[in-house]
């Protein structure tokens, strides 16, 4: 294994570990679904459709991580609860995600056979749809 192979493959290698624990410490959904909401909320849906870069293909059984902050309202000014969701998108490249809180969130996906992909993006309309293309890995020289 070469310098660059051996670089790629310890860079793949934190990505996958970053996922696993950040997927150790999700919450599901379900509990999130029984409290009522707080103020400064504003919940909306969202929807992940992912895509393969060169072709515009569904990438199916995409991992995909949504972390995002509770609010704690205007008196408190720090941060609330992280919140953090995992999921896989259907055949058509689709996932939807319930009750996510408008703002700041940050969207991570990793596919098999494609580059990772992370980003923090804003939030701000009802039923937005996020459309990422992942690219496939470089070919090794």
């Amino acid at each position: 294994m070469n310098s660059s192979q051996s670089t790629r493959f310890i860079l793949a290698m934190g990505i996958a570990a970053s996922v696993s624990l950040v997927a150790g410490l999700s919450l599901s959904r379900s509990s999130l679904a029984q409290g009522l909401p707080q103020e400064g909320h504003e919940p909306t849906n969202i929807v992940v459709v992912v895509k393969e870069y060169d072709t515009g293909g569904p990438v199916a059984q995409a991992h995909i991580t949504l972390q995002f902050w509770e609010p704690r309202g205007a008196t408190i000014p720090r941060k609330g609860k992280k919140i953090v969701y995992n999921a896989k998108t259907d055949s058509q490249g689709r996932c939807k995600f319930q009750g996510i809180n408008k703002g700041k969130i940050v969207l991570m996906i990793t596919a098999s056979g494609h580059q990772s992909y992370g980003q923090e993006l804003e939030l701000e309309k009802d039923n937005q749809v996020f459309e990422i293309k992942l690219k496939k890995p470089q070919p090794l020289v």
